[in-house]
């Protein structure tokens, strides 16, 4: 059965092509260099085009020292794998993270004036607060003040009613006290 080792290595081939390809790995030219990019591994032909330290390169398969890969411009070739690397080099990654850090003091800046802005507003508030605490007190003494007056009032009113009332039952009483005296004397001494 020679053909039954063919057709195992012919899928184990496929399976590691398939699998190159669906995980598409991206590595950069690492340092300060000029790649050359060959249409075969080794170095027995010469470079067809040439990638540089930073370009982001997708790998397409691999072979020995060798892996070919895709650029972002379209070269498709074989680069050395000791010119690769997963990580961009230091430049690129410096230069990436001096981009973060400005976006992150961007950011920053408008949260601290937002935070200003806030404090501000804050402080705002608070001293509006305080004046409605001060008139809401003075009124709290206003108000006392006319109840406490309205009280004496009311009190005034009820002393001078009741002696009213008082005035109007001696008045009374002396009215019938007199009324009496008067018929008496009319009568002549008789009571009523």
């Amino acid at each position: 059965m020679p053909g039954k080792p063919l057709i195992i290595a012919s899928i184990f081939v496929l399976g590691l092509v398939s699998n190159t390809l669906s995980h598409a790995q991206e590595v950069y030219v690492k340092d300060s260099l000029r790649v050359g990019v060959r249409t075969e591994p080794g170095n027995k032909l010469s470079p067809v085009s040439v990638v540089t330290t930073g370009m982001k390169l997708t790998v397409l398969e691999s072979s020995g020292n060798y892996i070919k890969i895709k650029s972002a411009n379209n070269i498709v070739g074989w680069v050395k794998k000791t010119y690769i690397s997963p990580e961009p080099p230091a430049r690129i990654h410096l230069q990436q993270l001096q981009e973060k850090h400005q976006k992150l003091q961007s950011d920053l800046a408008k949260q601290t004036k937002v935070a200003r802005a806030a404090e501000l507003n804050a402080r705002s508030l608070g001293e509006e607060i305080s004046q409605l605490k001060r008139t809401n007190a003075e009124l709290r003494i206003q108000l006392d003040d006319q109840h406490s007056e309205n009280m004496v009032s009311g009190l005034s009113y009820v002393w001078k009613f009741g002696l009213f009332l008082l005035f109007c039952i001696i008045g009374f009483v002396g009215g019938l006290i007199w009324h009496r005296s008067y018929a008496m004397k009319r009568l002549g001494g008789l009571r009523v």
